[in-house]
């Protein structure tokens, strides 16, 4: 198991393989010539755990490292339940369009 993995397993065991969920992420990126805060990304994602998020984050902003993380279940009926941060988008949006308007987006 990565680390990703291992967290979520700690945390979330009962965490079903094909359950979507709102993954809320700060991102820390592993690059030399940015300030301490221009490497700080703080994003959500709609993933079915949280190493398929970290790759996701990994993928838009580099190398870096997950710095902390929470859950949201869907469905969501606001954006001030899940936070600030930018939405990534990914494969799930297509099957919780109704969710991700209600989220604002």
């Amino acid at each position: 198991m990565n680390e990703a993995q291992t967290l979520q397993q700690n945390k979330f065991p009962n965490w079903k393989p094909d359950e979507v969920r709102i993954v809320s992420l700060t991102y820390v990126m592993d690059a030399p010539g940015l300030t301490s805060i221009e490497s700080i990304k703080c994003c959500k994602t709609l993933a079915t755990s949280l190493d398929e998020a970290v790759k996701r984050a990994r993928r838009k902003y580099g190398p870096g490292h997950l710095n902390a993380w929470g859950l949201s279940s869907l469905p969501k009926n606001g954006w001030l339940h899940l936070g600030g941060g930018e939405l990534m988008r990914g494969k799930h949006d297509k099957h919780h369009k109704e969710d991700l308007r209600r989220m604002g987006y």
